[in-house]
């Protein structure tokens, strides 16, 4: 992975950038065998791990989180996005509740990005972050994004017609798309730690969000795990966590046909 970019490369590369995500739909439909990785919070080496498994034919999806807590989340999120310009449609990535200006300033990316840039820059940031698509659906079956199952989400389609370009989401149910969490204690859904207009979600909500929407499965990330995976609700939702920060082994997830198998990126 390179150092740091000037800022010239870097305009460069974020307004390229932008202009890709802008023309993606909120939506991403995927076919064939792909990789989904989880958080990676500046985690380099797990980037570098999981971009050389682009090399091999196949679709790479990323579950947002690049930035905010890590060391290098200059060098991570540069990395990912050069690679998207040069890899449009084999890799996807998807935006997570830290590709937001609220929580930027809150958990370190801001700071991180003024302490060699300038403010225009980090602004360009934040236009790509509020353009990334939010969901990305394999084969028909498994539908992949950040936090979870929203209240009041029946359909894909509603995912289709989310607005971009907010700095900060404010339509309930994409902020929930990117904050929510599954709880094996809760039937439907409940108040979140996470604070207020957050929701858990138990089996039953995704139960029926898949079937009304022909699918088979949730893969999502948002939530540390120690193993770098988590099965729950049946196998019907799979939480990855990428990032080896915390004390954790960071895993991915290869998908084809009906097989899962978990990989390690430590």
């Amino acid at each position: 992975m390179d150092g740091p970019l000037d800022e010239g490369e870097l305009i460069k590369l974020l307004t390229k950038s932008s202009e890709i995500f802008e023309s993606e739909p909120q939506v991403l439909d995927v076919e064939g065998e792909c990789v989904v990785v989880g958080d990676i919070h500046g985690d380099k080496e797990s980037v570098v791990k999981a971009l050389d498994l682009l090399e091999q034919n196949r679709v790479l999806i990323f579950l947002g989180d690049y930035v905010d807590r890590g060391p290098y989340q200059l060098e991570s999120i540069s990395a990912l996005l050069k690679a998207k310009i040069e890899n449009p449609s084999k890799l996807i990535l998807l935006r997570g509740n830290h590709e937001s200006r609220s929580m930027n300033l809150y958990y370190g990316f801001y700071d991180v990005v003024l302490s060699r840039y300038s403010q225009a820059l980090y602004e360009l940031f934040v236009d790509v972050f509020s353009k990334m698509p939010v969901c990305a659906v394999l084969d028909g079956k498994i539908i992949c994004l950040h936090g979870g199952i929203a209240e009041g989400l029946e359909s894909i389609e509603q995912l289709r017609k989310l607005p971009k370009g907010d700095d900060d989401p404010v339509d309930p149910i994409y902020v929930q798309v990117l904050w929510n969490d599954p709880d094996e204690s809760v039937a439907s859904f409940a108040p979140s730690y996470r604070g207020p207009g957050i929701r858990l979600f138990g089996a039953l909500v995704l139960e029926n969000f898949l079937k009304k929407n022909g699918l088979k499965m949730l893969v999502r990330a948002h939530e540390p795990q120690p193993e770098g995976f988590r099965f729950m609700f049946g196998n019907r939702l799979l939480s990855l966590f990428s990032c080896r920060y915390y004390g954790i082994k960071p895993a991915a997830a290869l998908l084809r046909e009906n097989e899962i198998k978990i990989l390690d990126l430590g």
